[in-house]
């Protein structure tokens, strides 16, 4: 089906999914504002996060998905975007509420759920974006509607990749890995940090990709902070510790990635860190498999850690930090995460490993990329973490 990066996703199963997670919640249909979930659904790609950013009726204008397998989605929208919608996506009912009628954003919406018999039913919302202003508009022009938290619709059906997302991921973890060479070709006693960042985002373009979000280059006790976005202008120095962020999206898919190196000469301390969160790594590697819960992934690293002498006192030094998400359309990170631990995870799902250990001087950090499958894990990244 048509979509404007002219990928082969199947929209219909996607559907049927979908469809499935709101039958079981009896949601009679789903207003769908996250751009993300408007791209799985109808293949048209905003990137830009308009909603719940910025308030107005044309960002508030949202896809709308029936239960009803016989009604296609409605796509609502402001005509500033219509042919936009039109010609990214394999939707044919698009609708800009200011071309089709005099009415309002919302009072358009109500009359279109009037038309489909659904105005006093049970309608999903993505409570995990929508705001007040707007739940506050809704029930005003849907009063006698049943509003009901529904961003797990997305979360649990976006969780498992198809094998063509997979495809795009692999092709994002590709250009994230070119241009984290990139950042270790260029990192080199006193260039700027900002310049190792700017490189890096020139190679992502250069490989057809954006960045996720600001490329992290971090250096020498900057890299403390654990996590410090807008790199500054502090010159890279001799001796000194390098940890590079990035994330790049390709197609809409993303891939995140860590490494920390030494522009020279490690201490004892630091190699016996980095040695420990390699031997966590791999312990990680052979434990993560189908059936087991997020939470236990989580669990496992963490004893894993404590039990190397690294303690959970964040102010104390030095202690462990990690960080275990899904990989996909974001905005950020996708499912599986943190707000649901009892996932279990399944062939398919694709998810970030992150390791750390914070020294008051430095951070020690690595994140590589897995994809999930019938018998354990897959490593997407190639780069050696074995650097200090």
């Amino acid at each position: 089906m048509k979509n404007i990066f002219e990928t082969n996703f199947d929209f219909d199963a996607r559907l049927s999914r979908l469809r499935k997670q709101m039958d079981k919640r009896n949601l009679d249909c789903m207003l769908v504002h996250l751009w993300p979930n408007q791209y799985y659904v109808s293949g048209f790609y905003h990137h830009l996060p308009w909603y719940p950013l910025s308030l107005d009726s044309s960002t508030e204008s949202p896809l709308i998905i029936f239960r009803d397998e016989n009604t296609p989605p409605i796509f609502l929208c402001g005509f500033l975007v219509y042919n936009a919608i039109k010609e990214g996506s394999w939707l044919e009912d698009v609708r800009a509420f200011d071309k089709e009628s005099t009415l309002g954003a919302m009072e358009y919406l109500a009359e279109v759920l009037r038309e489909k018999k659904v105005d006093n039913g049970n309608i999903g919302l993505e409570d995990e974006c929508c705001t007040i202003s707007t739940y506050r508009k809704l029930k005003n022009v849907l009063p006698k509607a049943k509003f009901h938290h529904a961003s797990d619709v997305f979360n649990l059906t976006r969780s498992v990749k198809d094998p063509e997302e997979i495809s795009l991921i692999r092709k994002a973890v590709e250009i994230g890995e070119s241009s984290m060479r990139v950042a270790m070709e260029v990192a080199k006693p006193g260039v700027p940090e900002i310049e190792v960042q700017r490189e890096v985002e020139i190679e992502m373009r250069k490989g057809g990709a954006i960045r996720e979000v600001e490329t992290m280059c971090q250096s020498g006790i900057r890299t403390a902070n654990y996590r410090a976005f807008a790199s500054e202008w502090k010159k890279i120095e001799e001796n000194d510790l390098v940890m590079v962020d990035l994330g790049c999206i390709y197609k809409g898919y993303s891939s995140d990635m860590t490494r920390t190196w030494v522009v020279g000469n490690a201490t004892d301390e630091q190699k016996k860190i980095a040695n420990d969160l390699y031997e966590v790594h791999g312990k990680l590697m052979n434990f993560i498999k189908p059936g087991i819960q997020h939470k236990e992934v989580a669990s496992f690293a963490i004893r894993e850690m404590e039990s190397m002498g690294y303690g959970s006192n964040c102010h104390s030094f030095p202690h462990w930090r990690f960080s275990f998400h899904g990989l996909g359309l974001g905005p950020f990170h996708d499912p599986p995460d943190n707000h649901h631990p009892d996932v279990v995870l399944e062939a398919g799902m694709v998810v970030s490993i992150q390791p750390g250990v914070r020294h008051e001087k430095f951070t020690i950090r690595f994140e590589d990329d897995l994809l999930v499958t019938s018998d354990g894990v897959e490593n997407l990244n190639k780069i050696p973490k074995e650097l200090i």
